[in-house]
């Protein structure tokens, strides 16, 4: 159970990035506005799977839908910033804020971190010159096209996404695709860290953890003792442990015997995160047993983003800037994985948006067949198409049609 509020934790430290010198591209509002849509999101997942393992990424969704709202116009557009909590930012502002914090997450040197973004196209579709330009320039977004009706195109997309994060997010997408699908984009991110002060291998034993239905399991548990970035709230104790070069950091929330992830998480948000958590940690003397864990997650995002306000993407959307053939988004999906051990952290994220054509029918007129004329008819055997009887009437009335 801790876990849920730990793992969300972990990929929203950028809440406390500096500004860069271009104060038109001001990464630290798009950080602050990526940290609010995190908690929105991990407050959705984990809500409807009280008791499950939950791990996402909220940085890789947010990254994959601002690309996808490039292409977004009017209500669709608006409705999607709004979620994100990018209102405030201007597209002008927005785009190269994402190229700006991109830039210092890659930065990183005493840890590994990747970022990388791809948009795979349908032969044969046109998509805005402004869309492509404006994803490939701010968000470094690889652009290919592929025939979503032959199998290498999924193969495609699942070797990039194995490429990207070092084998540990695979099969992405499956073929074969929708007939409708016309668009699919993809970011992928992949951390590996080591503590800036490992645990002792030789300290770690089983140690009884207590599930929320009141049983108890035997997990091997992790022991360390010394000073700490530590604080206590009302409801929950938390730990701040560093990653090599202290840039980095995994956040550990504990909620008390009498609270849970869920209600901790249901009063976080980023004005909470910024003004009071962060600030919050303190140095301290102190121990920390801290279960070893690994997770395989994957969720369809579809649900969660409607329920946060995001409708018109996924029913009458308006993506014009993106393509010249009506489009909506039919699946937002995340696979992901963490480990966490004494050495460090491993974890790997690819959320993919898959786009489809809205399948516009003309409407068909009634037809109206009045049989007041000579006809032809034939009786004939559907299965082994045999005609059987066949013939022309020219007055329905008469009996004979000869002696």
């Amino acid at each position: 159970m801790i876990k849920k509020a730990v793992l969300g934790a972990l990929l929203v430290w950028v809440a406390g990035l500096t500004v860069l010198a271009d104060p038109a591209a001001d990464p630290s509002r798009l950080a602050a506005a990526n940290t609010g849509f995190a908690f929105d999101l991990l407050k959705q997942i984990a809500g409807g799977q009280p008791d499950a393992n939950v791990f996402i990424s909220p940085f890789s969704v947010s990254s994959v839908l601002q690309m996808v709202a490039n292409g977004a116009a009017g209500d669709t557009q608006a409705e999607m910033q709004r979620v994100l909590k990018t209102t405030s930012l201007p597209p002008d502002a927005l785009n190269p804020a994402a190229r700006d914090l991109n830039q210092l997450l890659n930065s990183q040197t005493n840890v590994i971190l990747r970022l990388a973004n791809a948009i795979w196209f349908q032969e044969g579709i046109q998509l805005k010159p402004g869309f492509v330009a404006t994803d490939s320039r701010y968000f470094q977004a690889e652009l290919a096209s592929v025939d979503f009706k032959k199998p290498e195109s999924a193969q495609t997309i699942n070797d990039w996404a194995a490429n990207r994060t070092q084998g540990k997010i695979r099969n992405v997408v499956q073929w074969p695709f929708d007939p409708l699908t016309r668009v699919i984009l993809a970011n992928a991110i992949y951390f590996k860290g080591k503590w800036d002060r490992p645990f002792d291998k030789g300290a770690t034993k089983p140690r009884a953890f207590h599930l929320s239905g009141g049983m108890e399991k035997p997990v091997p548990t992790m022991w360390q003792r010394g000073h700490f970035n530590y604080q206590e709230g009302d409801d929950f104790q938390a730990v701040r442990l560093p990653y090599a070069g202290r840039r980095l950091q995994l956040y550990l929330f504990l909620p008390n015997t009498n609270s849970s992830p869920g209600k901790l998480l249901a009063g976080m948000d980023d004005s909470l995160w910024r003004d009071k958590i962060i600030p919050g940690f303190r140095d301290q003397e102190g121990s920390l047993a801290l279960p070893r864990f690994k997770v395989d997650y994957d969720v369809v995002l579809n649900d969660p983003l409607r329920a946060l306000g995001m409708r018109h993407a996924f029913e009458d959307a308006d993506f014009s800037a993106m393509a010249g053939e009506p489009l909506f988004v039919s699946k937002v999906k995340q696979k992901s994985f963490v480990e966490v051990n004494e050495e460090g952290t491993e974890a790997a994220a690819v959320t993919t948006v898959t786009m489809k054509s809205m399948a516009i029918m003309k409407p068909i007129k009634p037809f109206e067949m009045i049989v007041d004329r000579p006809f032809f008819f034939v009786i004939g055997d559907n299965e082994t198409q045999s005609i059987l009887f066949m013939g022309v009437v020219n007055d329905p009335a008469g009996q004979g049609g000869g002696d």
